[in-house]
């Protein structure tokens, strides 16, 4: 059988992620399952705060900034460098350099073409008030933290496009073998039973969440901790 033209579509680059995203949008809306429409709508419009998100929409940066250390009379100072975290527990550190995007792929897309990319500054920045907690790790009273940001690379949000239309590809792939050809957008559900249904959804939620057992909509959020609970991402 002849692939449908909006996988090859897909495949080749013709169309961008929003289109192919809005495309399965219609063929997935017949599977009538939660879980399944609403990854799709929230890859579309964004993901709300209080929904857990795909692993592929988290990223670790690294911790950047400005630092003195020694009395005032005589120290020494550091500027826009990494910024150690001494013995911080790995938790706290995974809390700390945590970055998650919940934009459409539209508001990620400008964000990649913005030009405050150029400098490859993409991060967010930590608040004044955890400046003391972070140096409290090195076990040096002198050292003072001024700045302080956590720093990611571009490249992170061309994995998200990537990751999205890897999966997006395998859904579009298992509904056609399932159903046969999607270039009209149109599913017959009829010729599967209720259990059928249930079992491709099943199918789509672990292509969509890559076998991690996460559920959207259930409210995971990140352990709360002294420095994550004040995190202004």
């Amino acid at each position: 059988m002849a692939k449908s033209k909006i996988i090859k579509d897909l495949a080749n680059s013709s169309v961008d992620t929003m289109t192919a995203l809005k495309r399965a949008k219609v063929l997935l809306s017949e599977i009538d399952n939660e879980d399944v429409n609403n990854w799709v709508n929230y890859e579309i419009a964004g993901y709300p705060d209080d929904v857990a998100l795909p692993d592929y929409r988290i990223t670790k940066g690294n911790l950047f900034g400005s630092y003195f250390k020694g009395s005032m009379a005589s120290h020494m100072t550091w500027t826009n460098v990494s910024i150690p975290l001494g013995k911080m527990p790995d938790e706290l550190q995974n809390s700390l350099l945590q970055i998650s995007f919940r934009q459409s792929v539209e508001a990620l897309k400008k964000l990649a073409e913005s030009t405050t990319l150029k400098d490859g500054q993409l991060g967010k920045v930590i608040p004044a008030d955890l400046f003391p907690s972070i140096a409290s790790f090195n076990n040096d009273p002198y050292m003072i933290i001024t700045s302080a940001r956590v720093i990611i690379g571009e490249q992170c949000i061309s994995d998200i496009f990537a990751a999205v239309e890897n999966r997006l590809l395998d859904v579009l792939i298992l509904l056609e073998k399932e159903f046969g050809n999607l270039d009209e957008l149109d599913l017959d559900v009829t010729t599967k039973t209720p259990d059928e249904l249930k079992s491709i959804a099943e199918r789509i939620i672990l292509i969509v969440y890559n076998d991690q057992s996460v559920t959207i909509g259930n409210n995971n959020k990140i352990k709360d901790s002294t420095i994550a609970s004040k995190i202004e991402e």
